[in-house]
């Protein structure tokens, strides 16, 4: 009877573990999924690298545009206007993000008073046609573009700084930052210590407030980008007699030293407020 019972119950148990999955093997156990997930992940990153690559050429077709349209419409400030609007209109169209309308609208809102406070302390003169309070009407709209379009780029070199430095050397994309921003201290204490007082203290306010709130990668890539670009706008507006800074530093050129600092702090400081804005998606 007893071992009549063990076989039963040894019969029970080999039909309950029939019904049992066996546990899947590892993914390194599995050379053929191992090989089918090796070439997802290439299909992933080649796809990411190709969309990186279209996203540079829109960003290079939109700072082309804006070049374009201002050097040759800046006499004709209604259509200049238009034309510039247009150009808003298609960076939403194919964007399409709230950031961007953000970026957008505080860069405006920002950007005409900061304009108009300048004018009438003399730090520049206008002289294209339409203006209203010193600025023309079209200022606010360029300042929607600009940081709209610098805010993209930093985002664009973000991702290509992401392929090319990788999690495993993700210490030496730290150091690189790293050094960017101790080069962006250093220049920024170099022109504060050349200009007059008053401006000297509203770049330090602001510098304090970046490097204490603001000092992330993307910040110090868009303080670089607006930087770099918003200056060398401005050198083709100088050569091309749109205005005229009262006291340039550099004399040749015809700006002062302190422009690429305004270009870059105004920079992160708009992306940032921009951001505020938009509110984050719940992580899932």
């Amino acid at each position: 009877m007893r071992s009549s019972g063990r076989d039963a119950s040894s019969q029970e148990t080999r039909a309950d573990n029939s019904t049992v999955t066996p546990p899947s093997r590892p993914l390194f156990l599995r050379p053929q999924l191992r090989q089918d997930a090796c070439t997802n992940s290439m299909r992933v990153i080649e796809r990411l690298a190709r969309n990186l690559w279209i996203e540079i050429g829109v960003e290079a077709v939109a700072g082309l545009y804006v070049v374009g349209v201002v050097v040759l419409c800046w006499s004709r400030p209604v259509w200049l206007s238009l034309l510039l609007g247009a150009g808003l209109c298609g960076q939403l169209w194919v964007w399409r993000e709230k950031s961007d309308v953000a970026t957008m609208a505080v860069a405006a809102m920002l950007g005409a008073p900061a304009e108009i406070l300048c004018v009438s302390a003399g730090v520049w003169t206008y002289y294209s046609p339409g203006l209203v309070w010193g600025i023309p009407v079209w200022i606010p709209l360029v300042w929607a573009y600009l940081l709209c379009m610098f805010r993209r780029m930093s985002m664009t070199i973000h991702s290509f700084t992401l392929q090319v430095w990788p999690a495993d050397r993700k210490r030496l994309r730290k150091l690189l930052f790293g050094i960017a921003g101790a080069v962006i201290v250093l220049y920024g204490l170099a022109t504060v210590s050349m200009i007059s007082r008053n401006i000297a203290v509203a770049y330090i306010v602001a510098m304090i407030s970046a490097i204490i709130f603001w000092h992330g990668e993307t910040d110090i890539l868009i303080f670089f980008v607006g930087a770099t670009l918003g200056t060398l706008g401005e050198c083709i507006c100088m050569k091309l007699g749109f205005w005229e800074y009262q006291y340039p530093l550099l004399g040749s050129i015809g700006v002062p030293l302190s422009l690429p600092l305004a270009w870059g702090l105004s920079s992160v400081i708009i992306g940032r407020f921009a951001g505020m804005f938009v509110k984050k998606q719940p992580a899932e």
